[in-house]
């Protein structure tokens, strides 16, 4: 917040939000983010009616409320969001992010105009509430459904000064009953990871990770459908986690990496058929079979990933829900 001497924790961030007043008795402005055609993200003003600063803020609390009631969990690659819990990242490790936050903080920005060609590129909009000592948090909300009224879905019609008009798409903003971000004292909160990573620029950041990770891990290896299985821990956010948490493995365990062998992931399937991997071939010509459908995708990362062990009271084997290594935080 304004006048500390460091910087915020993530904790200290979201107890300031919770200690704002009532976010309608705050000022609000209201900005539409669109990327021109450099990727630099331009912030223009919306202005509101009395009506609808009401419900904008009723909707900030609402997020803030479910944000409060929340359990944190820091950003990474790897890491899936558990049920009541809010994830967070700092704003300076989010480049685009502390990039449009810098356009929305701009004094006198330009009028929005729904009828200009950057209209149609709106890609988010943001609620930034401000208290008289200068302390802000900022609402986003991603247009994945703000520009309802899209030439090609619908012809849409209203009524202004007695006759019926047409509409321009962003003639009409429909909000949802939650933001899906929430900036304040530098750090940012969310709900919904991969709406947060593409909007915000992780995704491409993660894709080519992935791509580098899965060029690593799978060097010596013999997979059919090695295009397929590239495509799909390349784009599809669950393998790019699963991508992430080989990488973290192979950087913390030089062990780990050496232990991905042909032989030895051969060695291992053909004891646990219960893996469910299928194996083509004969010999050393033996090869993995990725099967895309949706019961099997996720088999060979998953053993890639080391996610599977053995308990020692019941010698039975299970999939690792942590991989956390003893003697490590």
């Amino acid at each position: 917040m304004s006048g500390a001497a460091t910087a915020p924790t993530a904790t200290q961030a979201a107890e300031a939000l919770h200690a704002l007043p009532s976010l309608d008795t705050l000022g609000i402005a209201f900005t539409a983010i669109a990327p021109n055609t450099t990727g630099t993200h331009h912030a223009y003003s919306i202005n509101l009616s009395t009506a609808a600063a009401d419900g904008l803020a009723a909707i900030a609390e609402n997020t803030r409320t479910r944000l409060h009631k929340a359990t944190p969990v820091s950003y990474g690659p790897a890491i899936l969001i558990p049920p009541s819990h809010v994830m967070h990242v700092s704003q300076e490790s989010a480049t685009m992010l502390n990039a449009i936050q810098t356009a929305v903080d701009t004094a006198d920005l330009d009028a929005f105009d729904s009828r200009a060609d950057y209209a149609k590129n709106v890609s988010m909009v943001a609620s930034r509430f401000s208290t008289r000592d200068g302390d802000t948090a900022t609402f986003y909300r991603v247009a994945d459904t703000l520009l309802q009224f899209t030439r090609n879905k619908v012809f849409s019609l209203v009524r202004r000064d007695g006759q019926y008009d047409r509409l321009a798409p962003a003639d009409v903003l429909l909000m949802r009953s939650e933001f899906d971000v929430v900036v304040i004292a530098g750090h940012a909160f969310f709900f919904l990871k991969p709406t947060f990573e593409r909007a915000f620029g992780f995704l491409e950041q993660l894709k080519k990770a992935s791509a580098a990770t899965f060029k690593s891990v799978t060097s010596g290896l013999r997979i059919t459908g090695m295009a397929e299985l590239r495509a799909a821990c390349t784009n599809q956010p669950q393998m790019m986690a699963k991508m992430a948490s080989i990488r973290r493995s192979m950087d913390e365990d030089p062990a780990y990496a050496e232990a991905m062998t042909m032989p030895k992931l051969l060695d291992y399937i053909e004891a646990h058929p219960e893996v469910n991997i299928e194996i083509a071939g004969t010999g050393r010509h033996r090869s993995l079979i990725f099967n895309p459908t949706p019961a099997t995708r996720f088999q060979i990362v998953k053993l890639l990933d080391d996610d599977y062990l053995r308990s020692v009271l019941t010698d039975r084997d299970y999939e690792a829900g942590s991989k956390t290594r003893a003697g490590h935080n």
